[in-house]
């Protein structure tokens, strides 16, 4: 599946315009690149503005053609003594415990992670799919001679948290049967060392805030859009003191990534000060993909009928430092979209994955090693110093040719931070999914809203 994605002017500022050609390693031919030659404070920052960089900043692993796993050696190894019972009791052993997790001596972050489905010559055509494999790479699992293992081995960084499945022809997508992990459509696993996602689970006995649905007319979008507001528990519309959280794709923030749960226990923990949240819904495909493509309309509509709209039935501070817009993916390209364009409404940018690879018509053109990628980040480096604050993640498998949202969020940090922003950026990983971001969302708010901010 793609990813979905997502002037004022300084004088100390020098942007010229350059066509240059960069011999991508590994790859057969040079490619020719647009790439800005900028200097900020001094500091040349083209590297980070170039259309393309060749091969990706963190290529993701090739899984091993051959036996790299030592469970499965020493399988092998009984099978061609003559033990056909090893057979039986290896798959007795690794019921609800896939896929296998070894170590790697001499490489404490790494693992060994194993992939098994059990059939016979039929399963020569099975697939893995999942974030962690180059969509170029062929992932047909491979037999262990003499039985009905077949199996698949990459190495992968211990903190990994990722979804998969395994792919038939004909069929769609299936779960992995030996492993009892399944989220929304597909199977998942965590290595021994991801981070914790200790707040997305309800607790009893912490108090919940309210949610309310509520509906409004746009005259910038024509038409009615809905919301969902979250207020904190004990929520005080007289003397309450309240920051102000604006999420996009606010209905996967009631689904796949709990947000009123995490807003509770993060309260209930001290981690961040009370805040009142709108999640703004989507009313179609069409319509995000409209709206979440940096449309003027869209970011009109958030801070001129939106808020004004919220304040007149909800308290809340309305100051921009106590204002976060944030979102995943084109969710999170169009907060910081938000922020640029009405720096006086939002002064917190929350981004996941930001999808800052867009530039306008890039759904029409289709995208090229030429395509003049990162269109908002040139944005801001025309542009003087906002009074904006971000925090920024990707991840470590969100790195396919040509738009690579990994290196796309690495340079939009650089660019930032050259300019003097202040920015918490962090990588997981994981892919573009949910599954990551759930957990995660809670790290950005407690960077923008935690209580010693």
């Amino acid at each position: 599946m793609r990813q979905r994605l997502f002037i004022a002017r300084k004088p100390a500022l020098t942007v010229c315009l350059l066509l240059i050609a960069l011999w991508a390693p590994g790859s057969l031919s040079a490619r020719r690149i647009a790439a800005w030659s900028v200097r900020i404070n001094g500091q040349d920052v083209s590297t980070f503005l170039t259309a393309g960089v060749g091969a990706p900043l963190q290529p993701k692993p090739k899984a091993a053609r051959q036996l790299d796993s030592p469970r499965l050696i020493a399988l092998d190894r009984k099978v061609k003594a003559g033990n056909r019972a090893a057979i039986k009791q290896f798959w007795e052993e690794v019921q609800g415990k896939t896929p296998l997790v070894e170590p790697l001596p001499g490489a404490d972050q790494l693992r060994r992670v194993t992939f098994l489905w059990r059939g016979g010559a039929e399963a020569s055509e099975v697939t893995l799919e999942a974030p962690i494999l180059p969509d170029s790479q062929d992932a047909s699992l491979i037999r262990l001679a003499g039985t009905d293992v077949w199996f698949l081995t990459v190495r992968l960084p211990a903190t990994a948290r990722f979804m998969y499945g395994f792919k038939r022809p004909g069929k769609r997508q299936s779960f992995d049967p030996l492993n009892p992990l399944r989220f929304r459509s597909s199977s998942f696993a965590e290595l021994p060392a991801a981070p914790a996602q200790s707040w997305i689970g309800i607790q009893p006995e912490v108090p919940k805030g309210a949610l309310t649905n509520e509906k409004l007319t746009s005259e910038n979008l024509k038409e009615e859009r809905s919301v969902s507001i979250y207020t904190p528990p004990g929520y005080d519309p007289k003397s309450g003191s309240y920051g102000l959280l604006v999420l996009l794709d606010g209905q996967n923030y009631r689904g796949p990534m709990p947000i009123p749960t995490i807003l509770d226990n993060l309260l209930a923990a001290k981690k961040i000060r009370p805040l009142v949240a709108i999640l703004v819904d989507n009313p179609s495909e069409e319509s995000r993909d409209r709206d979440l493509e940096c449309y003027p309309p869209f970011a009109d509509f958030l801070a001129k009928e939106l808020i004004p709209w919220a304040r007149q039935r909800y308290r809340f501070n309305a100051e921009p430092e106590r204002t976060i817009v944030g979102g995943v993916s084109l969710g999170g390209l169009t907060a910081t979209y938000c922020a640029f364009r009405y720096p006086e409404v939002f002064g917190n940018v929350l981004s996941q994955s930001g999808a800052f690879a867009y530039f306008p018509g890039w759904e029409d053109s289709g995208v090229t090693d030429f395509s003049p990628y990162g269109w908002l980040i040139r944005q801001f480096v025309t542009t003087r110093k906002l009074p904006i604050r971000f925090y920024l993640e990707a991840g470590l498998f969100e790195n396919d040719w040509p738009d690579t949202l990994l290196a796309q969020n690495r340079r939009m940090r650089d660019v930032l931070e050259a300019k003097g922003y202040s920015v918490v950026y962090s990588e997981f990983a994981g892919g573009h999914e949910f599954l990551s971001w759930r957990g995660s969302v809670a790290d950005g708010l407690i960077a923008l809203a935690g209580r010693e901010q």
